[in-house]
């Protein structure tokens, strides 16, 4: 099977639209905060809408054939800079790239991550241990912004995770605030983030919105199967993400018997209230949010869709139907905890994803984590999970 060009425009159209109204229009803003739900395709749309401002040869969408769609595949374009998170280091300086204090792994990484991120739109760079947009790439670029462009089209400037602008004391933020005061000609930053709420008002308030709706199932399908996964696969995956790109790659690398019995595996050790259950639940979830982010992650996403499903049995009386092997577990759980406050169970697990991204201390957060679910399955309000 042979994988076809996926084109933007047929994934978030409405999105596409405004974007190439505004180009037609020549009302190109100096600045964009593209926000949508995790995986609807929001880093692939600044990529689009950047090589589209640079084509040589501009319809509807990019030509994809001129020497500047070109080197877009390897996002090396002269008019593009992709800043991403990055580790914090001690070495660094004011005046110093900031590629140059990551370590040669980290370097080699953000390199091949690169070259994949211009071939594959869903790809997601994720460098090991960056917590934050650092001061330094915010400086690196306020000093390269003002340069002139030798080359034709239009420079711009994508900051992927624009949120975690404001972790620690929110410098990069504030440096970040400069330019956006006073933004250079011909020239268009686009802030690309999950949680605006994150961000700093005044960083938002010069930005314009670009709000991106959840993929539908069906999109999500195709996309699975242009990535050569099965057509069943590609359709269970395509229901449990809930539009989610993503986590539907990674559903799809797993058989769907697999995810369910880990999903209510997971739930029945933090439901029980059980010693040594709990402190092996604390102390291998810890090394693994330590070790191996994605893959805690994703078992926070199978404990969310567990207790997802055990909302939805408890409101119409349904579940999905790819999950009956769960079906009994699901109605035993709602008879035991009737007054549970499944939605705050659901914001509660995100919170700590959260919290753990922000590296603080693992095993406090996931003693709380089990605490506060305590709490929320006999309907009572709970102290903060942080």
């Amino acid at each position: 099977m042979v994988k076809k060009k996926m084109i933007f425009r047929d994934y978030q159209p409405n999105v596409w639209e405004r974007l190439l109204r505004a180009k037609s229009n020549m009302r190109i803003g100096s600045a964009y905060l593209f926000v949508g739900p995790r995986g609807c395709g929001k880093e692939w749309g600044a990529i689009e809408f950047a090589k589209l401002l640079n084509c040589d040869n501009p319809g509807d969408i990019p030509c994809n054939d001129c020497p500047s769609c070109t080197k877009f595949y390897s996002l090396q374009h002269p008019n593009f800079k992709l800043i991403v998170p990055l580790p914090g280091s001690d070495k660094s300086s004011q005046s110093s790239d900031p590629l140059d204090s990551l370590k040669k792994e980290d370097f080699e990484y953000l390199s091949s991550a690169m070259l994949n991120k211009g071939t594959d739109p869903f790809y997601k760079i994720q460098v090991p241990s960056a917590r934050r947009i650092t001061i330094n790439s915010i400086r690196d670029l306020r000093r390269n912004i003002y340069l002139k462009s030798l080359s034709n089209g239009r420079k711009v400037v994508i900051i992927f995770d624009a949120h975690l602008l404001s972790e620690g004391m929110g410098e990069s933020a504030n440096a970040l605030l400069k330019i956006l005061e006073e933004p250079p000609p011909n020239t268009t930053l686009i802030l690309v983030s999950d949680k605006k709420s994150a961000l700093l008002p005044t960083v938002i308030s010069r930005c314009q919105p670009i709000n991106f709706p959840t993929l539908s199932r069906e999109k999500i399908r195709l996309i699975l199967e242009n990535d050569e996964f099965d057509n069943i696969l590609a359709a269970q995956a395509s229901i449990i993400a809930n539009g989610d790109i993503h986590l539907a790659r990674e559903l799809a690398d797993h058989s769907t018997d697999d995810i369910l019995d880990e999903a209510e595996a997971l739930a029945k050790m933090m439901i029980r209230v059980n010693e040594k259950g709990w402190r092996d639940f604390i102390n291998n979830n810890a090394m693994l949010a330590s070790r191996k982010p994605e893959d805690f992650k994703f078992k926070i996403y199978l404990l969310q869709l567990w207790f997802h499903q055990a909302y939805r049995m408890k409101t119409d009386g349904k579940t999905n139907h790819l999950l009956p092997g769960i079906t009994e577990s699901l109605k035993k759980f709602n008879d035991t905890y009737p007054h549970a406050d499944l939605g705050e169970i659901n914001k509660v697990l995100e919170e700590t994803t959260e919290s753990l991204a922000r590296n603080l201390y693992a095993p406090l957060t996931l003693t709380n984590l089990l605490i506060t679910v305590q709490e929320l399955l006999k309907g009572k309000i709970p102290l903060s999970v942080t």
